[in-house]
């Protein structure tokens, strides 16, 4: 038994015209979350690290500036290499060395510690900055 298109088309239509519909509407959304995401990143750079020891601010550093930062208190030594918006750890005399393997940061929020040494950067951002997941 064979149908002709026209018969298909007119059982149908109202089917096809609702995906066309729900795939139209996603792309859209996929836009506009795209473009929120630029958007954050872009809010982002411009921050500053701030770098605590102890709780104690010790400095605070624009991520757009390159440059080392030598970090000195009664606790030990750190090495802190500010490049390309982002921020990091190079050396450090503590026994473990767990900041020396910590990735780079350079958004509002995120942050590398070397607990021995009671060191904290964080970056700051000019904005606030939005939640990207929540954990329950």
């Amino acid at each position: 038994m064979m149908r002709d298109k026209n018969g298909f088309l007119k059982q149908y239509k109202k089917d096809l015209f609702l995906v066309a519909a729900v795939l139209a509407a996603a792309v859209i959304l996929l836009l506009i979350y795209q473009g929120k995401n630029v958007k954050s990143r872009e809010e982002s750079i411009g921050g500053v690290l701030e770098i605590t020891v102890d709780g104690e601010v010790y400095g605070t550093y624009p991520l757009e500036k390159e440059q080392e930062i030598e970090v000195v208190s009664s606790y030990g030594r750190n090495t802190v290499v500010i490049e390309q918006n982002t921020a990091y750890v190079t050396k450090a005399d503590c026994p473990d060395k767990i900041c020396e393997g910590m990735q780079r940061i350079s958004h509002d929020g995120e942050m590398i510690c070397c607990l021995p040494h009671r060191l904290f950067l964080r970056v700051r951002g000019t904005e606030s900055a939005e939640y990207d997941a929540v954990v329950y």
